[in-house]
């Protein structure tokens, strides 16, 4: 008999982070709760299946798969995760984040609702001790229902309220099944794509509940910038009706290729090649109307207020 919901970890070769993400996806409330914990490991070395060997072997809320041979990369791994469910709620949750033991009990009601396929959550954003965890990944007090791709898609440029993690969507299994990631554009940022596709189907929801923990560290996926998938990134927001010549979209542009220049590091050793030199005109030359941009100074005084006042 299928479960009520299934929690998908996707896993690969971070056994440190991953019994964080395990013990926290156990500990929800409510022990009446039909769920199931599937470990889909990934992983090149064996660290993982130690670790599930040792601590998980016996617990009858867990089922672990080995993927051998190894998939190629994330959403292969997510497509193959996906095909693979047969329960009426789906989670893809990755190794390094954490859920909050309310993470079931708030998320899953939303889903009764015939109109929603999908509900994201806020999270708390944090590096190393998850008690020091105050940013917020978005700012909506309030539930949020999307029905327009253009208006889903504009969360992600500067100035809006911020994004719902995408490990922390809780799904209708059989809306995901109906979508394909390698028919889906944006590279890395497929995930992006992935979820505005739900729009096709049904409404999103977002809760302002801080109900999972989102790790940043360097081995994250969004560590590093690429160049090629932002620009597809930014092709399919206009695609979708975002309009290419608006200030967000400009400071988006902007704060992109500074960031990218921040991360390919020994300026002096690259700033003869081509690539660098183009990049290093658009941000001095531009430079004067990001300054004078009064849309930037506005969104940054909201940030200040809401810094201040979170709630």
């Amino acid at each position: 008999m299928s479960k009520l919901l299934q929690i998908a970890i996707l896993s690969r070769d971070r056994a440190d982070f991953l019994k964080e993400a395990v013990d926290s996806a156990l500990m929800q409330s409510g022990s009446e709760l039909d769920y199931e914990i599937i470990i889909s490991d990934n992983s090149e070395k064996d660290d993982v299946n130690k670790l599930v060997n040792k601590y998980y072997l016996t617990n009858k809320k867990i089922k672990y798969i080995r993927r051998n041979p190894t998939l190629s990369d994330l959403y292969l791994h997510c497509e193959l995760v996906i095909s693979e469910f047969n329960s009426k709620y789906a989670v893809i949750f990755h190794d390094d984040d954490i859920l909050h033991p309310d993470y079931i009990e708030k998320m899953t009601p939303l889903l009764s609702n015939e109109s929603i396929v999908s509900v994201g959550c806020n999270a708390k954003i944090f590096n190393n001790n998850i008690i020091d965890s105050t940013k917020r990944m978005h700012n909506f007090n309030s539930l949020k229902i999307f029905n327009s791709k253009k208006d889903f898609l504009q969360q992600y440029l500067l100035g809006y309220g911020g994004v719902a993690p995408f490990p922390g969507y809780i799904y209708k299994t059989k809306f995901i099944q109906k979508i394909a990631f390698n028919s889906l554009i944006c590279g890395k940022h497929r995930d992006v794509s992935f979820l505005t596709s739900l729009l096709d189907y049904g409404s999103v929801a977002w809760l302002p509940d801080e109900v999972m923990y989102y790790r940043v560290h360097l081995k994250s996926d969004s560590a590093s910038e690429a160049v090629t998938d932002r620009l597809h990134l930014l092709r399919y927001m206009f695609s979708e009706g975002i309009d290419r010549d608006s200030m967000p979209v400009f400071l988006f542009r902007y704060l992109f290729w500074l960031n990218w220049m921040k991360q390919q590091g020994r300026f002096l050793s690259n700033i003869s090649k081509w690539n660098y030199k183009i990049v290093i005109r658009f941000l001095v030359f531009k430079f004067f109307k990001v300054l004078l941009s009064s849309y930037l100074w506005n969104t940054i005084r909201k940030k200040i207020k809401i810094k201040i006042n979170p709630k």
